[in-house]
């Protein structure tokens, strides 16, 4: 049977919520209560019992070992609380409400029930006072009067408990206002009416140079250049009570030095609204003006420099609309400075190409697809250009997109010259075509018709010489017959031949090769062999003479020196590789990038240098052998196991059947490595902590608003730590600033070594960090894991050959419980790390309902 509900049912449950007392520790005030009553009323069992919606439970108790609440549908109490005056059933058995009641039945056995209601100041009813006996009785007027005491005694006893809760944490949250004045980074000076100082925080000491208490009893006026006195004293005079005035003005420190600062003055008055003074807050800007000159004079660097750069250089903000640009981007586009905007650049894009450019643009917002097009401009003229421009978008510290800074090139000429490479390069290639045909019909023309040929006796005469040798040098069959040798030759060839005539007349093969200059007056080069013509007892009779003309070889080699050349000295590697994907040919600089020299490599798979994305490298092979040629990046390996970033150009070199030639694919790439390094360390920098290498702020913020984003399509637990070091600032005072950075990298050490990788560990700055947990276990495991936290900063460190000792408080907040939001679980974290260190430091804190704010 449901338990009736109370007239202001939901005012009753609101107050008793915030009495904040359901599920807290035993009490002696409450304690002693209910032993009263027991003892006025003679009975063994008194409770004082607080109804929430779906229970009483007992904040006291006498008679009832090991038992702290009841259902509220059984309960007693949940009748007593209806009613202001006392609620009294002398026997429960007899009583239809309660007969079936399963505590009347079996234990605790209730006979006999009588309870006054606790009511507060604001007249709810949220529990009662009772006592139980397991016999049938009555109370007398006696003893019914002082139960209605006791029990209003109880109820002002939870009063009073609320109220000195609310008392100390006001106390809590002024001594942590104070704390936070003295360790404001901004100078404060309280000044009286007269002028006089008489209040100066921690901050105001450092920036004026003055010893402690230096400050107070001085004059205002003293820290304030001649020139400036006067209005600075009209401003304080001219503001009224709780107004506030900031400016920027000058200050002197005590040793005269100037300070450029920005000052805030709040006015503020007496208890009888008399002018009491003001409130000075004080920034020292000096560094920030300078920053800003050197700001700008680094802005008026980059466009001077951007000028003199051979290609346009622009920026647009977020709306698409120009912001800068140099002199090469306004002759590139033909735009006169006082023309360039976003719609005169549209209209110099061909109307053929406009749509396509806008939809890149519009692609790239967001940062997930770069900016780069080739596309045309028509010039006022009517002359047409090909650019190519690339951008990237601009971000703020928060992530904001800003707008874009990109560079535009006139890429005319150069597109005009690649087509006269690619143009020599198909000549060059019909003419290799061609001299590969003309080698193949001189190769069978050789084979019908030999070379020069002919036979020299001994004494140099001729015996025989053939069609070509005749031809060669300009002499008839009979003039061979009856010439000698040195006639033929020439006294200059014959010179020039003597040492191989006579090493073959000695019985020794000559080869060498002769340059001839032939009867037309052309130059010709021959491979000659002298081969000895013996007898049977081994003596030399004569000489054949056996001739090739190498005239085209000799020009082929000059040419195939001279590729090798340019194959030897490129600073890109090259590597031929067959159908098979054997590797014919690296060049030197194949062996400076990946560290294998050629006698590594030569005859092995090109697989040598690995395959880290099969699929990649296969759709790379079908995009040559459709188009003739690929490009992009691939991961390989050096000899040394190193891996690198391969900008690679993969080109087809075709086969040819006439010839027998097969076919071949030229590898040219380069180390892109570093430069791939380079962009991953700025991406890094960007989301974490120089000094300790843990995520930033800014990365902090982006996981936890992510998984907060998650749990509402996901049921998810999340928790937050909220970490400062307990005594960091008298280390860092004692062994310095570079060795209390050092403690700080040693913590963050330890802290890492204690979280998942699912959770994020973060510093915020100074000595505050935080460490987000995404689906903890419970409130155990947040406890053990805040233990080790604190276990394993407090272990001693050695700095600078000292062994000091730091402590961690923590302030734990959980979702949903302490906050629904990331500055609510922020601000809850928060107040609970306060609140451990209020609590004697080193220890960790749940954030609790006491400090409501946190949870919103």
């Amino acid at each position: 049977m449901p338990a009736p509900l109370r007239a202001n049912e939901d005012r009753a449950l609101a107050a008793l919520r915030a009495l904040q007392v359901l599920d807290s520790p035993p009490e002696p005030e409450f304690d002693a209560l209910v032993r009263i009553a027991s003892l006025v009323c003679g009975v063994p069992v008194s409770l004082i019992s607080l109804v929430d919606e779906r229970r009483q439970w007992f904040k006291a108790q006498v008679g009832l070992p090991g038992t702290s609440e009841t259902p509220r549908e059984m309960a007693f109490c949940a009748h007593a609380v209806l009613g202001d005056a006392v609620f009294e059933v002398p026997d429960a058995r007899l009583d239809s409400r309660f007969a079936d009641n399963p505590l009347v039945l079996a234990s605790p056995h209730v006979r006999f029930y009588a309870g006054a209601p606790l009511q507060l100041s604001g007249g709810e009813h949220v529990g009662t006072l009772c006592v139980i006996d397991r016999e049938p009785r009555h109370l007398d007027a006696r003893q019914r009067e002082i139960l209605q005491q006791l029990a209003r005694a109880a109820s002002q006893l939870l009063e009073g408990r609320r109220a000195l809760r609310i008392e100390r944490h006001a106390l809590a949250e002024a001594a942590r206002a104070g704390a936070l004045l003295q360790h404001s980074a901004d100078a404060i000076l309280s000044i009286d009416a007269q002028g006089v100082i008489r209040r100066a925080n921690a901050a105001a000491e450092r920036l004026f140079g003055a010893a402690p208490l230096q400050l107070l009893g001085r004059l205002h006026r003293t820290l304030v250049p001649e020139n400036l006195r006067a209005r600075e004293a009209n401003n304080r005079h001219a503001l009224a009570a709780g107004e506030a005035l900031s400016h920027e003005s000058e200050r002197l420190r005590l040793d005269g030095q100037r300070l450029l600062v920005s000052v805030t003055l709040v006015a503020e008055a007496g208890q009888s609204g008399e002018e009491a003074g003001v409130t000075e807050f004080i920034r020292d800007i000096t560094a920030r003006e300078e920053a800003a000159q050197a700001l700008a004079l680094s802005a008026e660097r980059f466009r001077s420099l951007s000028d003199c750069v051979p290609v346009g250089v622009f920026q647009v903000d977020r709306g698409g609309q120009s912001g800068y640009t140099n002199e090469q981007w306004r002759q590139i586009y033909q735009i006169a400075p006082s023309q360039v905007s976003h719609e005169t650049w549209l209209s110099r894009i061909h109307p053929e190409d406009r749509e396509r450019v806008r939809q890149a643009s519009h692609r790239s917002q967001g940062g997930n697809t770069p900016f780069d097009e080739t596309y045309r401009v028509v010039w006022p003229g009517g002359a047409i250009r090909q650019v190519r421009s690339r951008a990237q978008e601009l971000h703020s510290l928060r992530g904001e997109p800003l707008g874009f800074v990109g560079m535009v090139e006139d890429i005319t000429e150069r597109l005009a010259f690649e087509a006269q490479l690619v143009q020599a390069r198909d000549q060059a290639r019909a003419a290799a075509q061609e001299a590969l045909e003309n080698a193949r019909l001189l190769r069978n023309i050789a084979d019908a018709m030999p070379g020069l040929v002919a036979y020299w006796r001994r004494d140099l005469s001729c015996r025989f010489a053939s069609r070509s040798f005749e031809d060669w040098y300009g002499r008839s069959r009979e003039d061979m017959l009856r010439l000698s040798m040195p006639e033929v030759l020439g006294a200059e060839g014959f010179e020039r031949s003597k040492p191989y005539i006579e090493g073959v007349l000695a019985g020794q093969t000559q080869t060498f090769e002769r340059s001839i200059r032939r009867p037309d007056g052309r130059l010709g080069h021959t491979l000659v062999h002298y081969v000895p013509d013996t007898d049977a007892r081994g003596e030399v009779r004569g000489i054949f003479a056996v001739g090739s003309d190498v005239s085209s070889l000799k020009t082929a080699q000059r040419e195939l020196q001279l590729a090798a050349s340019v194959f030897s000295a490129t600073v890109d590697a090259v590597m031929v590789t067959d159908a098979q994907d054997l590797i014919l040919s690296v060049n030197p600089a194949f062996t400076a990038i990946t560290g294998f020299e050629p006698a590594d490599v030569l005859g092995r798979s090109a697989d040598v240098l690995g395959r880290d994305d099969p699929a990649l490298e296969s759709q790379a092979r079908e995009a040559v052998r459709a188009q003739g040629h690929w490009q992009g990046e691939l991961w390989r390996r050096r000899k040394n196991g190193e891996a690198f970033l391969q900008w690679l150009d993969l080109g087809l070199i075709p086969g040819d059947e006439a010839t027998g030639a097969q076919e071949r694919l030229l590898h040219v790439f380069s180390d892109g490595t570093e430069r791939r390094r380079h962009d991953e360390r700025l991406q890094h920098l960007a989301f974490h902590d120089a000094l300790t290498g843990l995520a930033n702020r800014s990365l902090l913020m982006e996981r936890l608003g992510r998984l907060l984003g998650q749990t509402h399509r996901e049921r998810r637990e999340l928790a937050l730590m909220y970490m400062d070091l307990d005594g960091f600032k008298a280390v860092n005072d004692s062994v310095g600033h570079a060795q209390g950075d050092a403690l700080l990298r040693q913590v963050a050490v330890r802290m890492g070594t204690l979280v998942r990788d699912t959770d994020t560990l973060a510093r915020l700055g100074g000595d505050e960090f935080v460490l987000l947990l995404d689906q903890p276990a419970g409130p155990q495991e947040l406890e053990l894991v805040a233990a080790r936290l604190i276990d394993a900063v407090s272990q001693p460190l050695v700095l600078a050959g000292q062994s000091v000792v730091v402590g961690v408080s923590v302030g734990i907040a959980r979702f949903p419980q302490h906050g629904r939001t990331v500055e609510g679980l922020m601000r809850a974290a928060d107040l609970a790390m306060y609140a451990a260190k209020a609590a004697g430091r080193n220890r960790w804190q749940f954030a609790t309902d006491e400090a409501p704010l946190a949870a919103s």
